[in-house]
């Protein structure tokens, strides 16, 4: 550590009173890690290296040290990225106006540090008034109104662009900040007050408030935000790095936001054009449901199922877990992880030092460590929960769900599992609300879907192990609508971000709603099914695959098998995944 380092450790550590403090220069950006400081590097040979401001960052960390509480930062810190740069700003202001006030002496460096910021960012040039300034501008604004000393020059013209728009707005609220200044806690509540009321300009520009379906549209959209992004808003005086690197951040998180409504979009007019070529229809979806298993019946109901479960699938639950055990053991070879030796290149095998004394053209003197992963996966399993696979089907099909599930997760393979059937027999209040409305002809689907979720991919097995139970549940078995239930489900992997997705329904028969089909075609359901299918398979990369119960499903899928005994489905099942992923090690 050189000299100018020591005197600029020493005196952060005097000025925060925190001695146990790890300094770390030469680094891209400047931020506190506990108590890890980094600085960037301290090279007084360059030309343009500016003493002044760097002794101006190296005191506003001292201060923030000193003054700043982290916890109270969180607690009160916006969601929002813009309300968030603002109150970040507003924090800024009070460290530096409590280091200016109580320490005259670094007054003059953080001062020297105001001014770099000015010139830095040529707020001279700035002609018009735009909302992407708003964080600048409040930095500004609060940082004259606290020490009561002039800004340089530079800053005025652009100051008279905000000032008689903002100021009447905010003027109150400045000398009540100024009173908490000592506070952070209520400085903070007052500081998202004064947030909340320039919220309109915390909008960025040609921001659009809703998105279109349209892809002509959403290229523009994109466009737009692009160039949005593309102005620099260095709004702090010290951070300016640390902040380009957050936004980096953040712009990744928009970016992969961007990509995954992109694909919704795309499967939303998939969708919409497939159900229009086929004519099909919903009367009305103001009754259907999505619930989670834990949420449709109270816990001490679930749990008695569960027990009921466990009790009546013993000798089943032990077949499927031996099998299971071949799955895991399979996509445990997948993972593994061992060093290659005897190479020509690669790091230095220190036990082969000795042969190449002895003989200097011995070359296999490397080794490399070689790591073998399952390509990043997450699998759907979709229960059909109609009224036909009620007992034994059902029971097993429970029982499979969750073994399977505990040993794919164990392999790092995520797990969905949800199931699907209607909330009345005969249409519930869908076909009420027709007959009602004199039953006009072709009403489309005329039943009341439910939909449930009795395991997310990021839900823990320990805590959700009753939810499978909930398949036994009187009265829950009872029509089924295959078509619109792999659209739902589709819809919730599609939105994933691992590389390979794989979707695997379990059904006794093809879809059968009798007020469906009785005011519609008799194949009605099974022709959308039937689409539905085609589209998942041709147009979309989730690899689908059926296992039928008693019932041929070769007729509908690619990738099928039938069973007759729901004995074989544990089996089956294993059997399934281990040709899946044998196929793409």
């Amino acid at each position: 550590m050189s000299d100018f380092n020591k005197s600029i450790a020493s005196t952060i550590k005097s000025i925060s009173e925190k001695k146990n403090l790890i300094f770390s220069f030469n680094n891209k950006i400047t931020k506190i890690e506990g108590n890890k400081i980094f600085l960037p590097a301290s090279d007084l040979s360059k030309k343009n290296f500016n003493i002044k401001n760097y002794r101006g960052v190296t005191d506003f960390l001292a201060l923030k040290l000193k003054y700043h509480d982290f916890k109270i930062y969180k607690n009160f810190k916006p969601k929002e990225i813009v309300n968030e740069e603002i109150f970040d700003a507003l924090e800024e202001t009070r460290i530096i106006t409590l280091g200016s006030y109580y320490m005259k002496g670094i007054a003059y460096n953080l001062k020297a540090s105001i001014e770099f910021f000015c010139k830095k960012n040529q707020f001279n040039k700035i002609k018009k008034r735009d909302n992407s300034q708003i964080t600048q501008i409040i930095k500004l604004v609060t940082s004259e109104f606290f020490l009561k000393e002039k800004l340089p020059k530079n800053t005025y013209s652009f100051m008279n662009l905000w000032k008689p728009i903002l100021m009447p707005i905010i003027s109150k609220d400045l000398v009540g900040l100024k009173k908490e200044i000592m506070n952070q806690n209520e400085y903070s509540k007052k500081s998202l007050k004064l947030i909340k009321k320039i919220n309109k300009f915390c909008k960025k520009k040609n921001e659009f408030e809703k998105k279109t379906i349209k892809q002509k549209k959403e290229e523009k959209l994109e466009k737009k935000h692009k160039n949005i992004e593309e102005k620099t808003n260095n709004s702090s005086f010290f951070n300016n790095e640390s902040n380009n690197i957050k936004k980096e951040v953040k712009e990744k998180i928009e970016n992969k936001k961007n990509k995954i409504n992109k694909k919704v979009n795309f499967l939303n007019n998939s969708i919409f054009k497939l159900n229009e070529d086929l004519k099909y229809k919903v009367y009305t979806n103001k009754f259907d449901k999505i619930v989670r298993a834990e949420e449709y019946c109270k816990r001490n109901e679930l749990l008695q199922l569960h027990n009921q479960l466990l009790k009546d699938s013993k000798e089943t639950s032990l077949t499927v877990k031996r099998l299971a055990k071949k799955l895991q053991n399979k996509l445990l070879v997948f993972n593994k992880s061992f060093w290659n030796f005897d190479l020509e290149e690669g790091k230095i095998n220190n036990a082969k030092l000795a042969r190449v004394i002895a003989d200097n053209s011995y070359k296999k003197i490397y080794k490399n460590f070689e790591e073998k992963k399952i390509k990043d996966t997450v699998v759907t399993l979709l229960i059909d929960n109609s009224g036909s696979m009620r007992g034994k089907p059902i029971q097993t099909a429970a029982i499979c769900s969750k073994i399977i599930s505990k040993i794919l997760e164990n392999c790092s393979v995520k797990v969905e599992v949800l199931g699907f059937t209607t909330r009345e027999w005969k249409g519930g209040k869908s076909r009420e609300h027709w007959i009602e409305k004199d039953m006009p002809n072709n009403p489309g689907r005329l039943n009341d879907l439910i939909h449930i979720i009795y395991k997310t991919p990021e839900d823990n097995l320990k805590k959700i192990n009753q939810n499978f139970a909930l398949m036994l549940k009187d009265g829950l078995l009872k029509e089924n609508i295959d078509g619109e239930s792999l659209l739902w489900a589709l819809s919730r992997i599609w939105k994933r971000n691992e590389e390979r997705k794989i979707l695997m329904i379990i059904s006794d028969g093809a879809p059968v709603d009798d007020s469906t089909i009785s005011a519609n075609s008799a194949n009605y359901l099974e022709k959308h099914l039937k689409k539905v299918i085609k589209f998942i398979e041709n147009k979309t990369e989730v690899e689908i695959i059926a296992i039928g119960i008693g019932h041929n499903v070769n007729k509908y899928y690619k990738k099928a098998v039938t069973i007759n005994d729901p004995d074989q489905l544990g089996g089956t099942m294993i059997k399934n995944f281990l040709e899946l992923f044998d196929k793409k090690k």
